[in-house]
């Protein structure tokens, strides 16, 4: 796919993104606070370059956190640009109180949301043979096929928490949020926060515990974490 993030009174800041199947690669320049500052205020002016630069170092955070809260959809790419058009329209009302990254994820999981609540997707179901063979520790076709695998076991089971669980659990614990961060991006208070993960833990904990042979295919790729 190739994001275009353009629109009313948006330049055009990326001409385009390779195409991607599963996620964008890793290879996102790192940019540091001071920079991430400069070039916002840069964007507040309609610097093409500055709309650029942003894009290119949040764009795999941004579409990791959406692939987690939505599950490997269609449309996974679409709400990307989504959030970083919605972003990039809202830059007046960035008031540099939080990080850069942590407003944007908050746009992000506000999109996922909104995408979820139009699709009233339903509870994905653990089949008996959706889960594969652990494979060997060698390097090959069957490790790249049980690894896609467990990705989608792991979002079987995040599909199954209800939203505002899901993105505490996602933030918290996939993406590395602190409670205080988390609380932040959803708007809402720590302790709820707290009790969210705890809820997730519990009720992913559980569905392992039913289901042995999935515990065993995640803990050979490191689980949840």
């Amino acid at each position: 796919m190739i994001f275009r993030l353009t629109g009313d009174g948006l330049p055009a800041t990326i001409s385009e993104v390779a195409p991607r199947t599963e996620r964008p690669s890793a290879s996102s320049p790192r940019l540091s606070a001071t920079e991430v500052a400069a070039w916002v205020e840069r964007a507040r002016r309609g610097d093409a370059e500055a709309f650029r630069q942003l894009f290119h170092a949040h764009v795999v955070a941004v579409h990791r956190v959406v692939r987690r809260m939505v599950g490997a959809r269609p449309e996974v790419d679409d709400l990307v640009q989504t959030a970083f058009v919605e972003a990039f329209r809202s830059l007046a009302s960035f008031r540099g109180d939080a990080l850069f990254s942590t407003w944007l994820t908050r746009i992000a999981v506000r999109v996922s949301w909104r995408s979820r609540q139009r699709a009233r997707t339903t509870v994905t179901e653990l089949a008996a043979g959706d889960v594969a063979e652990p494979a060997a520790n060698t390097p090959g076709p069957e490790r790249v096929t049980a690894a896609r695998q467990t990705l989608l076991l792991v979002e079987a089971l995040l599909d199954e928490l209800r939203p505002k669980r899901r993105a505490a659990f996602v933030l918290h614990v996939l993406e590395g949020y602190s409670m205080d961060e988390v609380a932040a991006i959803l708007s809402t208070s720590t302790s709820a926060v707290k009790v969210r993960v705890h809820d997730a833990r519990r009720h992913i904990e559980r569905r392992l515990k039913q289901r042995p042979e999935l515990a065993a295919a995640l803990e050979g790729t490191g689980g949840t974490q």
